[in-house]
């Protein structure tokens, strides 16, 4: 054995744990990764326990939730410039003690092992932590200059005339739990403690893990955020029509659309997704074709009622799901983003019919891709006009669509459960 494996067999658990914390972190921050790569990329060779599993997800989704706030209270504690990977294991640290209520000697002498291990200023990190704990009762844990954004996202909040310290307190609590029924039947009979959204939806009220939630095995539900299930939602005339989903994986809309008695092709590009999208399929006893073009790609001699383009993005609608979107040390490449989000709006067009619909969606609020891309497309598509989103029979969901006829939302408390931010706007060709 060498002296590396030893001292792996006989380092303290919680200390490995918090080691890998720190590692998924780093690699998250200065590879650009998301979180589900970071945690595979750090964790393949070791293993662990669903509690063990629960700490690292939990720890470090908060770490990234709390960034922007513990930033503010490290200005008031670290005197002294010091490297990123100090920062990100103090980071962490914080997160534990400040707003995880983890017991603060256990977080100090293991992120001090952590630093020992990777040779990052212990006896710094060992006297500020001390210091915050010793007035962590007066510390402002709710607090963010707008010099401490990412001047991107700054921006696009500047734009939205939103509050942003209440913003970022609302983003950084936990993701709620939203399922779509295939119809009134099985929600009638559900026996799950939930909040009815519609009357196919609902929240649930006690968390678990998904498969076990009731009738999960039988197929009658699937999860879908709340805003994103609401466009094809308020799409009546969305019935016995010919579909085409350009991006589908993994499912969401088209599980939506199936359930209304649509014949729909799907299509993604990616193969990975594709596997999931299946899956999902085969337990709601749904059938489908499923194509894997590159969406600009896709033959254009066949013609479809509606095509459905719930385009790649930036994603920050779901940033409450994945907080890596602010902790990256990179921004997202928005010139790539709406080049392509460009390139598929005007390849479905070319492939509806006469009268045809087509409805655009982005799990993004940012108006670069969203109004400005439907500004975008009616410059220069003149054969399409706005087609509205029908809000008869569902005056409570009318908050939802603004004063251009749009589906736009931000990341919300809807009625005390967490939604993500989502866009959508529909179309019609009239040649």
């Amino acid at each position: 054995l060498t002296f590396k494996s030893i001292y792996n067999i006989i380092m303290k658990k919680s200390v490995k744990i918090r080691k890998i914390i720190f590692e998924i972190l780093y690699e998250i921050y200065k590879r650009n990764n998301n979180f589900e790569e970071g945690y595979k990329n750090k964790t393949k060779s070791t293993s662990l326990n669903y509690q063990e599993t629960s700490m690292i997800y939990n720890i470090v989704l908060n770490s990234m939730r709390y960034n922007l706030f513990i930033i503010e209270i490290l200005k008031k504690y670290l005197k002294k410039k010091t490297s990123n990977k100090v920062k990100i294991l103090l980071v962490s640290a914080i997160t534990q003690i400040l707003y995880l209520d983890f017991k603060d000697y256990a977080v100090t002498n293991d992120t001090v092992e952590v630093a020992k291990i990777k040779k990052l200023n212990p006896g710094l990190i060992n006297s500020l932590l001390k210091n915050l704990i010793k007035n962590k009762n007066s510390i402002n844990k709710r607090e963010i200059e707008k010099q401490s954004i990412p001047i991107w996202f700054s921006k696009a909040l500047g734009k939205l005339k939103i509050n942003i310290n209440s913003f970022f307190e609302n983003i950084c609590q936990e993701p709620s739990l939203h399922i779509v029924f295939k119809n009134k039947k099985y929600f009638k009979n559900f026996k799950e403690d939930h909040f009815k959204t519609t009357d196919i939806s609902a929240f649930i009220k006690t968390r678990k893990q998904i498969p076990n939630i009731a009738n999960f095995h039988e197929g009658h539900w699937w999860v879908q955020d709340f805003a994103s299930m609401l466009p094809i939602y308020l799409c009546p005339e969305l019935k016995f029509k010919n579909i085409l989903d350009m991006c589908s994986a993994p499912g969401g809309k088209a599980f939506q659309l199936i359930s209304l008695t649509n014949t729909v092709n799907l299509n993604d590009i990616s193969l990975k997704r594709i596997k999931i999208l299946k899956d999902n399929l085969n337990r709601l006893n749904f059938k489908c074709k499923i194509t894997n073009y590159n969406a600009l790609n896709i033959l254009e001699n066949i013609k479809f009622d509606v095509v459905i383009l719930d385009s790649p993005c930036s994603g920050v609608g779901t940033i409450r799901r994945n907080p890596e979107i602010l902790f990256k040390k990179n921004s997202p490449n928005f010139n790539l983003l709406i080049k392509n989000q460009e390139k598929l709006i005007n390849k479905a067009s070319k492939l509806l019919k006469k009268n045809g619909v087509l409805i655009y969606m982005v799990c993004s609020f940012l108006y670069e891709e969203t109004k400005d891309i439907k500004i975008k497309f009616l410059k220069n598509n003149k054969n399409f006009s706005q087609y509205y989103f029908n809000l008869k029979n569902h005056n409570k969901l009318k908050h939802f669509i603004d004063k251009d006829g749009d589906f736009f939302c931000i990341p919300n408390n809807y009625n005390g459960y967490m939604i993500d931010g989502f866009y959508s706007v529909k179309f019609i060709r009239h040649d």
